[in-house]
């Protein structure tokens, strides 16, 4: 048996980076074997810090950052990250994950929501949400993305760091699987999380129909 302690926020947000990065070092420093580290980081800042606090260059970390399908998104300038901190990145040794698309989000399936058609995608990010939040549909996402990309070896542990808009607030140990092998007959493929090591307990969920988001906290309490 392992115990380990769990940090849960009460709000998402970048507020809590500095505390997710301390629950992965922490989390590291028990293992024999370090596990790569996977980050969403758009602008490649929280990347950046994820790589300065996992100080042992020995540890790969892995940025997951905009993909070239971006490009298409309102409101979205593309490249979200700077040549500045693309080159920090570089020199700090992080890989940057950009070509890759989400296959819980860039996909045809995932394009006809706007006319009402809920597909399996649709449902598996809503119960990624209805457990962790943005955060963990992120993390969870960034390790499809890593290993789909070949940034990652596949059916291995990972850690995944990612967050609600900015920073970090949600820290995951899973295993790297690729998009088609999520659900896979073979349970040693599957997609597994097997850790939860940081997570915030107010959940934000964006509506994708429209420009903004909302809470269920917010909404029972406007209903007051």
């Amino acid at each position: 048996m392992t115990e380990r302690r769990v940090k849960f926020f009460d709000k998402p947000g970048c507020s809590n980076t500095d505390a997710t990065l301390e629950t992965v070092i922490a989390y590291l420093a028990e293992q024999r074997e370090a596990a790569p580290v996977i980050v969403a980081s758009l602008s490649g800042q929280t990347a950046l810090k994820a790589r300065n606090v996992v100080a042992d260059v020995a540890i790969p970390v892995f940025c997951v950052t905009s993909p070239p399908c971006w490009r298409n998104l309102p409101d979205s300038p593309y490249p979200l990250m700077s040549d500045q901190t693309r080159r920090e990145l570089q020199d700090a040794k992080v890989s940057i994950v950009d070509s890759v698309p989400s296959s819980l989000s860039d996909t045809i399936e995932f394009s006809y929501a706007r006319y009402g058609y809920r597909s399996p995608t649709w449902i598996f990010v809503e119960a990624l949400l209805a457990i962790g939040g943005y955060g963990l549909k992120t993390a969870v996402e960034c390790v499809f993305m890593a290993t789909d990309g070949g940034h990652v070896v596949p059916f291995h542990e990972v850690i995944s760091i990612a967050g609600t808009d900015r920073g970090a607030d949600t820290a995951i140990v899973g295993r790297s699987t690729f998009s088609s092998t999520v659900f896979s007959r073979d349970p040693q493929k599957r997609f597994v999380v097997h850790e939860i090591l940081a997570m915030p307990r107010q959940k934000v969920f964006y509506d994708r129909h429209c420009v903004g988001e909302w809470s269920i906290e917010e909404t029972e309490s406007n209903k007051k």
